[in-house]
């Protein structure tokens, strides 16, 4: 349309620097605020956040970084779960994607 989405191929990214991205991977149920149940049309893109329980994983060069597996709310760590970041294991509670701490057995 009118060509304004086009992309320039000389500023396209050659396919040899994609692996100097982080990457996403998600499995779980996902919210949106954008999309219209009565006309699903209307907006063909929307914004997806990870809403109840999920796992997210994040990759570089091959190499998995940060892996979430817990509860999300609206796109964050917000309740139990386990983060494996730089080397290290957080197990518990996590509110706006803050380690909160261990949750204690009663």
């Amino acid at each position: 349309m009118f060509g304004w989405l086009k992309k320039d191929p000389e500023k396209q990214m050659p396919a040899e620097e994609y692996d100097d991205i982080v990457t996403q991977h998600y499995e779980g149920s996902v919210i949106s605020s954008e999309y219209n149940v009565n006309d699903p049309d209307e907006y063909p893109y929307h914004n997806l956040f990870p809403h109840g329980q999920g796992k997210m994983t994040y990759t570089y060069s091959g190499e998995i970084v940060e892996s979430y597996e817990g509860e999300f709310d609206g796109g964050q760590y917000s309740g139990l779960g386990k983060l494996f970041r730089k080397g290290q294991t957080y197990e518990g509670r996590f509110e706006e994607n803050k380690f909160i701490g261990e949750v204690s057995e009663k």
